[in-house]
């Protein structure tokens, strides 16, 4: 069976969270909010430093998951 690397889709900072990585839901019981340093010692790709920054596109097509957000 093959199994999907797990990755991140864009660097954003949340109230509560801080500074997280929105990840695809190959991330199983971490989608779709990961915090940095469990971002990187998971191993998701790529590297949290090179996620881009959510963009504008970002906002629209994935919603927030509470009003504050």
């Amino acid at each position: 069976m093959h199994s999907r690397k797990r990755h991140g889709l864009y660097r954003v900072s949340l109230p509560e969270l801080g500074e997280c990585a929105r990840v695809d839901s190959a991330a199983g019981d971490a989608y779709p909010y990961l915090e940095r340093s469990m971002y990187e010692t998971l191993g998701f790709w790529p590297t949290f430093d090179k996620l881009p920054e959510q963009t504008a596109a970002d906002k629209r097509r994935h919603k927030p998951l509470w009003d504050a957000w």
